[in-house]
């Protein structure tokens, strides 16, 4: 029997518009990397004494592709199927409490890595080996009984992928933890948060023995066929002199976040702290990058333009690393408009780096 492996995270890529039976004629730009939102990102800021500066850099970690202990589970006609699930239960009874916590984050463990999903109530009765497709069963039908195109938005063309990442807690209760909408898809994040407030409540995931919460991942597609999708992101950014262009440490005052204008702060400390918020929010592991073992560091270079708006983007990855580029390009236009840097009261273009190391685990 072929081993059966599965992607780091449990997404479903459904696609919704007014005539779903009708060819699919737009699609979110394949340069958009599908991130997996169950991936860890961690920041560092080390402090040069020398130039009395700080400088971050990020890490962003996802496992690589497992094998589930489902899929252990073979050969269920001449009894190896028993006999795994009883080698688990054995090896659970052996495990401690820092053994859970080794194989979950903050008592969550993601829904490809659980020991047992969780499940709807209609899959209560399945068989062991069938729970997870007819989890993605029940999930499909749900969305599609509830999917409601959002009518500004398809009369305006807004479409695109909306990826979201919800909690199943120890109860069965579902709360979302992180969504990512394309440009100006505001409505369509919106119908996607009523959407998985209205899941019924869940029979718990177990892990290791106990209920745990579980952390799973939907993908939806918006989609109107025949229509030109109107909500694309401007490609075309101008470019600078970067010879014009100041670091940090020449300035009488940084690049402002809107955050730190409004709070006064025009501190080096305010502009990391506000960048490392827009990084963890924002970003995460490409999951083809995961599935094709990619990891690396991407260092990433950019200007602030004295208008506040990014320019000048330069990425430089691994050699087989250009997924990894993408994304971490696609983090940096994402960037809001920022209150320009200052030298001798004047406004001036700013440049600025760090690197995103990209870990498999």
């Amino acid at each position: 029997m072929k081993t059966r492996f599965i992607i780091p995270i449990a997404l479903i890529a459904l696609s919704f518009g007014a005539h779903a039976q009708k060819a699919e004629t737009c699609e979110t730009p394949s340069v958009d990397p599908v991130l997996d939102l169950n991936s860890i990102t961690k920041c560092t800021v080390e402090k040069d004494d020398k130039k009395n500066t700080k400088k971050v850099s990020f890490e962003v970690s996802s496992r690589k592709r497992v094998r589930r202990k489902r899929d252990l589970a073979t050969n269920a006609v001449t009894g190896g199927y028993q006999q795994t699930v009883s080698e688990v239960k054995k090896k659970t009874n052996l495990l401690t409490d820092l053994s859970l916590d080794e194989e979950s984050v903050n008592g969550i463990v993601s829904f490809h890595n659980v020991d047992q999903i969780p499940l709807f109530d209609k899959c209560e009765n399945t068989p062991f080996l069938e729970q997870e497709a007819c989890f993605r069963k029940q999930m499909s039908h749900h969305i599609q009984v509830n999917f409601q195109y959002p009518k500004k938005a398809y009369k305006a063309g807004i479409q695109g992928r909306v990826m979201v990442n919800f909690l199943i807690d120890k109860e069965g209760n579902t709360k979302i933890t992180n969504i990512l909408s394309p440009y100006k898809g505001e409505l369509l994040k919106a119908e996607v948060e009523r959407i998985i407030g209205k899941l019924p409540k869940f029979i718990p995931g177990k892990h290791l023995g106990r209920p745990i919460n579980v952390q799973y991942t939907q993908q939806i597609k918006f989609k109107i066929p025949g229509v030109k999708r109107t909500n694309i992101r401007p490609k075309k950014v101008d470019e600078i002199d970067n010879d014009k262009s100041y670091t940090f440490e020449e300035l009488e005052e940084v690049p402002l976040f809107e955050a730190c204008a409004n709070e006064g702060d025009s501190s080096s400390d305010c502009f990391i702290t506000e960048l490392q918020k827009h990084v963890q929010e924002n970003f995460a592991y490409p999951v083809d990058a995961i599935n094709a073992d990619i990891q690396g560091t991407v260092n990433i270079s950019f200007v602030i333009s004295n208008k506040g708006r990014i320019v000048n983007i330069r990425t430089k990855g691994p050699e087989n690393g250009k997924i990894l580029e993408v994304a971490a390009e696609q983090l940096i236009r994402k960037l809001p408009k920022f209150r320009p840097a200052m030298k001798d009261d004047v406004p001036v273009h700013t440049v600025y780096q760090f690197p995103i190391n990209f870990k498999l685990n």
